[in-house]
């Protein structure tokens, strides 16, 4: 009995060592026809990592492998990427990347006007809705922002905004400002859903925002924090309109992040 487990024991153990081995190799495959995909699509070379992990294989679908990639020349250009498992098709999310770095563009000149002030920096995430992508045959990266609107129904977007502070902080006006800035984001693009944190920061915090933001995690949990910003708030967007009231605004600047 005792030596038909052991045998048992490492049948199962080799067959595991094989089924590995196997993944291995599949997930290999993979990374490099994702490489080759993207390349082509876009023009140019990508690194494709943390294949059949990155954000949940096997959990949502069971029929394609995860990814992430990237351009080696910006890193901090993260995005999600996917393929069915007899590697007929590849997704990504490059192109809302691309746009949301010309919309960003927009949302500083925009929140200039609003706060009446220079020192402001922007980053959005735009979000094709769940888990979609946009839709494949999108590789232009030079088209407007307007036209990949036209041709892509964004869900929703998240807007992390940063100004460069001073302690005496008129939360009454800038709730008022706050609920000025969802109005004008909501006439550049009716946007289903979306979640706009705003950011007081500390003269010193706001010198380095536009690099270490990249790094940093979750924007939320580093930039609340008190040696960083003096308060911040926050509005939200459902259905094509607006949440929150400016009172509600006002009280979200009491709002402290809390670590789930």
């Amino acid at each position: 009995m005792i030596f038909n487990g052991r045998l048992v024991l490492r049948i199962v153990m080799l067959l595991s060592l094989a089924a590995l081995m196997g993944c291995g190799q599949k997930y290999k495959d993979a990374e490099d026809k994702m490489a080759r995909y993207l390349n082509e699509k876009y023009g140019e070379e990508f690194v494709v990592e943390n294949v059949g992990g990155g954000y949940g294989s096997g959990i949502f679908s069971t029929d394609t492998i995860k990814a992430e990639a990237y351009p080696p020349t910006s890193p901090r250009h993260r995005f999600r990427a996917e393929i069915t498992k007899d590697f007929s098709k590849v997704w990504d999310n490059y192109m809302n990347m691309i746009m949301a770095d010309k919309f960003d563009e927009k949302m500083i000149k925009v929140s200039q006007e609003v706060f009446e002030q220079k020192d402001i920096w922007v980053k959005t995430n735009l979000d094709s809705g769940g888990l979609s992508f946009p839709a494949r045959d999108l590789n232009d990266k030079n088209m407007s922002i307007e036209d990949y609107f036209k041709a892509e129904a964004i869900n929703g977007l998240a807007v992390d905004l940063f100004i460069k502070s001073e302690p005496d902080i008129d939360k009454e006006r800038q709730a008022e400002k706050v609920d000025q800035l969802v109005d004008r984001i909501l006439a550049l693009e009716e946007f289903k859903h979306g979640f706009i944190s705003v950011f007081y920061l500390k003269p010193s915090a706001f010198e380095h925002v536009s690099t270490e933001f990249y790094t940093v995690g979750e924007a939320l949990h580093y930039y609340t924090r008190k040696e960083m910003s003096y308060t911040h708030t926050f509005a939200k967007i459902f259905d094509a309109k607006k949440v929150y009231s400016v009172q509600e605004i006002l009280s979200h600047f009491d709002w402290e992040y809390k670590e789930s």
